[in-house]
């Protein structure tokens, strides 16, 4: 199970830039965790496969969208 916790808008000094930006905490079940590392290959350009990438694109995407 993936879940975005907090989700907060902040400025922060980052290697000498400041960055006005979101903070989000997200929070992977360790069971998940392995099954996404299991299935993915850092060498491979299309790993991991598009359903793993839209799922976790779609959580960040649906955290981003409820700050505004």
């Amino acid at each position: 199970m993936k879940h975005i916790d907090q989700i907060k808008t902040m400025i922060k000094l980052y290697e000498g830039f400041e960055i006005d930006g979101v903070k989000m905490e997200l929070c992977i079940s360790k069971e998940e965790v392995n099954s996404l590392l299991l299935n993915y290959d850092p060498d491979d350009f299309n790993s991991p496969d598009i359903v793993t990438c839209r799922a976790i694109a779609r959580l960040v995407l649906d955290a981003l969208k409820s700050v505004e």
